[in-house]
Parts: structure tokens; sequence; C-alpha cells
């Protein structure tokens, strides 16, 4: 207990997006978001959850317009550098979270069913979501990766995409990375049509933010809101 105690989780801020491509289909509702990762401080060493966007692909610098942060500048203000990172987990393999992963040669955690996904044309920069044999580490549902630390399949906004949970002295975080793109779905328990990978994901998206729920009380992050949200009993 006393080493779960001194666990703490840091948000790394890893760009602004300022624009969005025409036929996306939050385009005519835009306004500049965040892209968010986290490190989990660990008694085995530091975890990092999700790596933001890569720099230099011409179709995301021209239509996307983020202003980045790279990884060793965020990892410095939190008192790190990519030495110190022991694993990274991804939450799902779309460009604004993974893209900054082959700067790391460290174990890296991701869903079998992102995998797979993430081989269709046109899913994600393939060149940032590429993960050497090596280092990938293959989980196959919920998993718990560290004491303390569980990966939570949350499917909805992707095939595999998922959160991840972290037991910090009495109390629960959880990293909802995009299981929802705002704090309004985590408290009415009902996903936007935007967030879905397709139609055809809206139950599953509805059933993992009801596991969010179901962890009452916990205060879940997400990727590209700043607010954290409180989760509490009967809520």
């Amino acid at each position: 207990m006393a080493e779960r105690s001194k666990r703490k989780v840091d948000v790394l801020t890893m760009a602004l997006v300022t624009a969005l491509p025409r036929g996306h289909p939050e385009y005519a509702r835009f306004s500049p978001f965040p892209v968010h990762a986290w490190v989990v401080h660990h008694e085995d060493g530091p975890i990092l959850f999700d790596t933001g966007i890569g720099v230099g692909n011409p179709y995301i610098d021209t239509h996307y317009r983020p202003k980045i942060t790279e990884l060793p500048h965020a990892l410095r203000r939190v008192g790190l550098a990519i030495s110190d990172l022991v694993a990274v987990v991804i939450s799902h393999l779309h460009f604004d979270h993974c893209g900054q992963m082959r700067d790391l040669d460290i174990p890296t955690y991701v869903q079998d069913a992102e995998l797979e996904a993430s081989a269709e044309e046109g899913y994600t920069v393939s060149e940032w979501a590429t993960i050497a044999p090596e280092l990938v580490r293959t989980l196959h549902g919920d998993t718990e990766i560290a004491s303390g630390v569980t990966a939570l399949a949350t499917p909805g906004h992707s095939p595999g995409h998922q959160s991840l949970l972290v037991e910090l002295g009495d109390h629960l975080i959880l990293l909802g990375a995009q299981c929802a793109f705002g704090a309004e779905e985590l408290l009415t328990g009902s996903p936007v049509a935007s967030n879905l990978h397709s139609s055809d994901w809206a139950a599953a998206a509805a059933s993992s933010l009801e596991r969010i729920r179901s962890l009452a009380p916990v205060a879940v992050h997400l990727s590209h809101d700043a607010r954290i949200t409180e989760i509490t009993r009967g809520s």
C-alpha cells in the first residue's frame, strides 16, 4: 500500500488540433481541441499512455494543422526522459494517439482487435502505427499490465480501443482516451455518433461507457477534453 500511495498520473498535452478536413463529421461544429497523453508514475517505472501526433506528414499538417509538442519536451516538463519509460500503452492506433510511438524502444501494449483494424487502408498513418514485432505486446481484452494498472477493453470509437485503469492510493483514475470525445458522454452514458467507428459500433460504445460509469467513484481523463469527469455512485 505504501508503494501504491506514491503513484501519480501526469497529463501531457501533446498537441492542439486547429483545423479539420472537409468531410469530417465535426467539421461544421469545429473548435480547436487538445491531444493528451499521460504518464503513470509507478513503482516498476514510468508507463506512458498514448504518444500524440507525429511530425512531418503533409496531409495531417495541411488538414489538421496541429501545434505539436514532441515527446522528449513533454516528458521533460514532468521530470522524465524517454529513457526513463518502461512501457507504453496505446489506446488505439489512430494517427493522433500513436504518432510518436516509433521514437520508443520499449514494450508496447495494444489490443489485438486494434492491430487488425489498423491494417485497413485509410485507418491511420501506417508509418506511425507500425510496431516492431519484438516490442508489441498483444492484449486480448482486459489485462493487468503492472500492479494496479489494468488495460480495459472499451471499443466503440475504434474496434480495439482500450482505456487504462490506475489504482492510486485509495482512489481510482481511468484514463479513458477517446472512449468519449467530451465529458457529456460520460455523464449521460450516451455516445455521440461522430465519435463512433461506425454506426454499427453504437451499442459497443454505450456498453463501454456503462463499464466506466460502473467503476464509480472514479476520475476519468479524456484525450480531447481537458475536463476531468468525476463519476460518483448513483450518477
